[in-house]
């Protein structure tokens, strides 16, 4: 009987797909409590050891269970390599990962990748909240007039709450697309009154907002209205387009210009923090380490809740101009490719979802700093994930 049970245990059989979750699950919930107050408690190391733990589990489903051709593994492996040399010139763990994701998330279906997320969002962001306010991590708290009392309840900063509420609206929307109606609508515009109340971030907010006209007119799009899918065939072109505007407006800012002036203020001095770092550094092929001071973390309100804090504060906040000077010229560039091309394929498939989601975040890409972060931002995944969508004609041959 001892025999039997350890010839089925070793004959237990698992697939591509199990490696998959197991990996992103790893390394999503390690990944998020490093951005919560709650990683000050914990050992921080031991949080980053279980982030690499998903790489060598994507790498055996990539290199031993996916089937590639000889040429592909070829052109994936420099790929790896590269996000290896950026990651060590710039510090960046999502830059080690992202090409295993994208590349391990071969015929993985993307509703289910979708799912997952949304779960795992969910729960472990109600989880840090109830932490915080019952006091087991701390719940900060920042105070700066006019604004009123900004809470992060258990994140490591206000503005990752709105951010996480954001791209989980992006997530349903994705989830629901066919079926949206006013009621899903509504409930976006409640939810987004509420974290605006509790985060006064204002640019999540305005963001949020966007998504309510622009998935109305992808589903008429995808419904076969002519002037929609008018309308949603240069939405492409909404990468290049944001991407080169943040980094020219950033880098001929003046504060003497009136208009640039009023932007940089309705924008926090997303501006003006631009300027400052693509004036003190040069443009890196593969990246560079860039010395930041933040508001995020306990160490981050002492420095915000100073009077002088605004003097000492320096961060890139805009995911464009972090691609550009932290992560270098090459990764920026093969970024906003791969974007622009999942939202082309989209359009020319006829689903318009994923154009329509990467349009509404790459204005949310222009002044936030999570474009590559997967517990943010799971579209990056897309590329060779099954779809969840088709166009009507297919659609009807495949239900």
């Amino acid at each position: 009987m001892l025999k039997r049970n350890t010839k089925d245990t070793y004959n237990f059989k698992i697939n591509g797909n199990q490696i998959f979750f197991i990996a992103f699950v790893i390394f999503f919930v390690s990944s998020f409590i490093q951005d919560t107050t709650l990683a000050e408690a914990l050992n921080g190391r031991f949080l980053r050891l279980c982030s690499y733990i998903s790489l060598p589990l994507l790498l055996f489903k990539i290199y031993f269970m996916d089937r590639w051709s000889k040429k592909e593994l070829f052109v994936i492996s420099i790929l790896i390599l590269l996000g290896m040399i950026t990651w060590r010139m710039a510090h960046e763990l999502q830059l080690l990962i992202i090409v295993p994701f994208v590349v391990g998330a071969k015929n993985v279906n993307f509703k289910d990748i979708i799912t997952w997320y949304v779960y795992l969002n969910v729960i472990l962001l109600l989880t840090m909240a109830i932490f915080s306010l019952l006091g087991i991590i701390p719940n900060l708290i920042y105070r700066a007039a006019p604004r009123p009392p900004r809470y992060s309840l258990g994140l490591i900063y206000t503005s990752s709450l709105a951010t996480h509420y954001f791209y989980l609206v992006l997530a349903y929307c994705y989830l629901r697309f066919s079926k949206l109606r006013w009621t899903d609508y509504l409930l976006i515009i409640i939810g987004d009154v509420i974290f605006m109340m509790i985060t006064n971030t204002k640019l999540d907010f305005i963001a949020t907002l966007i998504v309510i006209p622009v998935m109305f007119i992808a589903q008429r799009a995808f419904r076969g209205h002519k002037l929609s899918e008018i309308l949603a065939s240069f939405w492409w072109m909404a990468v290049p387009i944001t991407s080169s505007i943040i980094i020219f407006a950033s880098y001929f800012y003046d504060d003497s210009n009136h208009i640039m002036k009023a932007v940089d203020d309705l924008t926090s001095g997303r501006l003006g923090l631009g300027h400052r770092a693509l004036t003190n550094y040069d443009i890196n092929i593969l990246g560079q380490t860039i010395v930041e001071h933040t508001y995020g973390g306990s160490k981050g309100l002492k420095l915000a809740n100073q009077l002088n804090g605004v003097s000492h504060y320096f961060f890139i906040d805009s995911s464009y101009i972090r691609m550009f000077l932290l992560w270098g010229l090459l990764a920026f560039i093969l970024i906003i490719v791969y974007m622009t091309y999942i939202a082309m394929r989209s359009i020319f498939r006829r689903t318009f979802v994923l154009a329509a989601i990467i349009l509404i975040a790459s204005l949310n890409f222009m002044f936030e700093p999570d474009i590559i972060k997967i517990i943010y931002d799971p579209f990056l995944l897309a590329l060779f994930a099954t779809p969840y969508f088709y166009n009507i004609q297919e659609e009807n041959i495949n239900e």
